[in-house]
């Protein structure tokens, strides 16, 4: 069996978490055990004490492990966790189908061209105008009028064209929060230093909560498509921590479910039960 298929075992904290579970069940038997005046030396016949140690140990090491396989199968596809009081949830999904406010992300100008240099068809940002966008003409309108009522004191010039605060959102059709999320160069290449990144998460939590009117939230992992990083190589899993640590130091208060949507390739490479310990 290859390495990469026995990941799911690298998860200290599932273990730790089925320690925890197979001491209160070995505790729970115990207990039944005594109340039944049942005993391994007198019922069972083991006298030996070091017998008895090891049925005791392999009892446990067996829960240990009927623990750890319960709660892999359980989270294999997702896991809900709370920060601040939020509920978080970490699933895979097609965002395109979640009911609620759905987070794309843009450059800092907002553009809408999609011709495989300035946005490529096959990015989330591509599928959205594409697919969803019945007027690409109403789309700019809505951006135009967003940015001039919301926006305007905070646009800079870059590339002869205005450019936006990273971080900030504009709603699109009570649906969708159209987010700025990265610098673009000169040669139409979306770029981020890991700085802009946690900057921009950190805006960006207090925009939705400016903007999300009572409703749940879908956010893609953000990062995971053709944004190129500066200075560091971000994981699939560094991106997820770094989304749950802004969000957990931002003071903000959503009172609605936050869902972070995985593709099937990040979940495979995502141990998510570890994000339960994410500070």
């Amino acid at each position: 069996m290859k390495l990469n298929k026995l990941k799911w075992l690298n998860s200290p904290t599932r273990w730790k978490d089925s320690f925890t579970v197979a001491s209160a069940l070995l505790a729970a038997v115990g207990t039944i055990l005594a109340i039944s005046e049942i005993s391994l030396k007198d019922d069972f016949r083991i006298n030996c004490w070091i017998t008895r140690s090891f049925v005791l140990l392999g009892l446990f090491l067996l829960l240990v492990l009927v623990a750890f396989i319960i709660k892999y199968y359980q989270t294999k596809k997702g896991i809900s966790l709370k920060i601040r009081g939020i509920q978080v949830n970490i699933q895979q999904g097609d965002i395109f189908k979640a009911n609620g406010w759905k987070i794309i992300a843009f450059n800092e100008h907002f553009d809408t061209i999609v011709d495989d240099k300035i946005i490529a068809h096959n990015t989330l940002n591509g599928i959205f105008i594409d697919k969803y966008v019945k007027n690409i003409n109403d789309l700019n309108s809505v951006i135009a009028t967003e940015l001039d009522n919301n926006h305007k004191n905070e646009k800079y010039s870059k590339n002869n064209k205005n450019a936006y605060p990273l971080g900030k959102i504009i709603t699109y059709n009570d649906e969708y929060m159209l987010l700025a999320f990265s610098h673009f160069s000169e040669k139409n290449e979306a770029q981020l230093t890991p700085k802009n990144y946690e900057q921009c998460l950190r805006v960006m939590w207090k925009e939705i909560r400016r903007t999300y009117a009572n409703k749940p939230i879908f956010i893609p992992l953000l990062g995971s498509g053709i944004t190129q990083f500066e200075e560091r190589l971000y994981t699939k899993s560094d991106l997820l921590k770094c989304m749950l640590c802004t969000l957990r130091t931002s003071n903000t208060d959503i009172k609605q479910p936050i869902t972070i949507l995985l593709t099937e390739e990040a979940i495979q490479d995502i141990n998510i039960y570890e994000m339960k310990g994410v500070k």
